[in-house]
C-alpha cells in the first residue's frame, strides 16, 4: 500500500512545475521567498544507531505544520515543539545519498535516486537546503540536521538527522520527510 500511495506522489511531485536548473546561489533569493510560508511534514520510517545497535522505527503518522519565515536575510522554520528555530540555508555539500550497501539498514521507501529518476534531473540542479537546529531533552544536548531538497513550489523531500550522546553512547537517528503545502499560499 505505501508503495502506491508513494507512486501517487512523486507523480505529483513530476507533473508540479519543477526547480530543476535552480541549484546555485543566484538563484537563492527567489528560492528563499518560494519557501516562506506554511507547510505540512510527514516523518517516514528510519532508524537510530545506538551503541551497535540499529533500532528501526515506523513513520508517524501525525502530520505538523512547519513555519518558514523570513527574518532579515536569515531564514528559519519552526513549529511549537521547536526549543529553537531551524536557520535554512543553501547546501554547499557535496552529492547527499541514502543509500547503503549495510543490509541492517531499514531501506527509506522513496531515495534520492528514485527522486531524480521521477523530477527528471539530478539532485545538484535541484536547490538542496540544509537547515540546523539543537534542543536538549531531559539534560541531554540533541544536535538536529535537515537536508532538503525543494522539487516543486509545493514539495520539499528529505532526510532528518539527529545526533547526540546519551549516558555515555552515541546515538544517530535517521529518517526520511516530506513537507507539503497548498500552492494558494
Amino acid at each position: 500500500m505505501s508503495l502506491f500511495v508513494m507512486a501517487c506522489a512523486t507523480s505529483s511531485m513530476a507533473n508540479e512545475s519543477s526547480y530543476c536548473g535552480k541549484s546555485g546561489a543566484e538563484t537563492w533569493d527567489e528560492i528563499a521567498e518560494s519557501l516562506v510560508g506554511h507547510w505540512t511534514i510527514t516523518h517516514q520510517s528510519g532508524y537510530a544507531l545506538a551503541g551497535g545497535m540499529v533500532i528501526p522505527f515506523p513513520g508517524d503518522p501525525e502530520l505538523e505544520v512547519l513555519t518558514i519565515a523570513q527574518i532579515g536575510d536569515v531564514l528559519e522554520a519552526s513549529h511549537p515543539e521547536m526549543q529553537a528555530p531551524m536557520v535554512l540555508r543553501l547546501a554547499d555539500e557535496p552529492r547527499w545519498a541514502m543509500e547503503t550497501d549495510d543490509p541492517s539498514l531499514p531501506k527509506p521507501t522513496l531515495t534520492l535516486s528514485d527522486l531524480e529518476l521521477v523530477v527528471g534531473c539530478e539532485q545538484m540542479e535541484l536547490p538542496r537546503i540544509i537547515g540546523t537546529t539543537t534542543a536538549v531533552v531531559d539534560g541531554i544536548k540533541m544536535d538536529f540536521v535537515n537536508r532538503l531538497i525543494l522539487i516543486n513550489p509545493r514539495t520539499l523531500y528529505g532526510v532528518m538527522e539527529m545526533n547526540t550522546v546519551a549516558r555515555g553512547t552515541p546515538v544517530r537517528a535517521v529518517r526520511t520527510v516530506s513537507l507539503t503545502r497548498d500552492v494558494a499560499q
